[in-house]
């Protein structure tokens, strides 16, 4: 009995992460291959992604402001336009209807997909130009290229260079460098540019934090996510302790 509750407070404080996103949050998704396999290195597979991310984000009400789909992870961000049960039940479905696929394609077994992704909350449109500029860069970082614009399978050539990607909503980061495509395009180059030059391959990291934005912001972030942990875990107790009063003898 003891083993069973210790376990079942253990999962619950496992899914407090929940309570990291919110109706109508900006994200930063990713997410790493089983056991950081490379399932991922096909170009079939990356655009079998894509396109499932296409055909289903309008139905769950999820917009993509960038994309960096790599041979091991994927990264993405954008905003919840309905609910963080849709925006779960999005990657739910897209990822399911993957693994399915690739283990077909490869005639393999298991997992394809760590069991939970990871999805930090964005503050405000400054950060999710960084969080942009840190996907766009990440093949290069990775020494997979030498420049951002070589690699296929990100939004920085919509974003440097205006290519067509349907995928992509424009991020309100973006939107506000200019007031036309052509100089938002350009001052976009410019700080990919600059972020290369002054930090060079030294990786950031926007994956193993809760929420990106204002120290101040995100330690008032975090305070609440501890409290709403607390709470659940006051309930839980409550809840063992009737069961076992109510299953004691008289």
């Amino acid at each position: 009995m003891l083993g069973i509750s210790l376990a079942l407070i253990f999962s619950m404080s496992y899914r407090a992460r929940y309570e990291i996103i919110w109706d109508g949050a900006t994200f930063h998704v990713t997410w790493q291959c089983h056991n950081h396999s490379w399932l991922m290195q096909y170009d079939w597979a990356k655009q079998l992604y894509y396109d499932l991310l296409l055909k289903y984000k309008n139905k769950y009400g999820v917009s993509f402001y960038s994309h960096h789909f790599m041979d091991n992870h994927v990264h993405l961000s954008g905003k919840i336009n309905k609910t963080k049960e849709e925006f779960s039940a999005l990657f739910q479905v897209v990822n399911t209807i993957l693994a399915k696929k690739i283990n077909k394609r490869l005639k393999r077994r298991g997992q394809v997909i760590m069991d939970r992704f990871k999805s930090p909350c964005i503050q405000s449109d400054k950060d999710q130009l960084a969080v942009m500029t840190y996907h766009d860069l990440n093949s290069w970082r990775a020494q997979k290229v030498k420049h951002p614009k070589e690699y296929q399978w990100s939004s920085y050539g919509y974003y440097a260079y205006g290519k067509k990607d349907p995928l992509i909503t424009p991020a309100p980061a973006y939107l506000g460098l200019a007031n036309t495509n052509e100089a938002r395009q350009k001052i976009y180059r410019k700080l990919i540019a600059s972020i290369m030059e002054e930090e060079g391959i030294k990786r950031k990291n926007y994956s193993r934090v809760y929420y990106i934005g204002d120290p101040n912001w995100v330690l008032e972030r975090k305070k609440r996510l501890k409290e709403i942990k607390q709470i659940k875990r006051e309930a839980f107790l409550l809840r063992q302790k009737r069961q076992i009063y109510a299953q004691a003898p008289p």
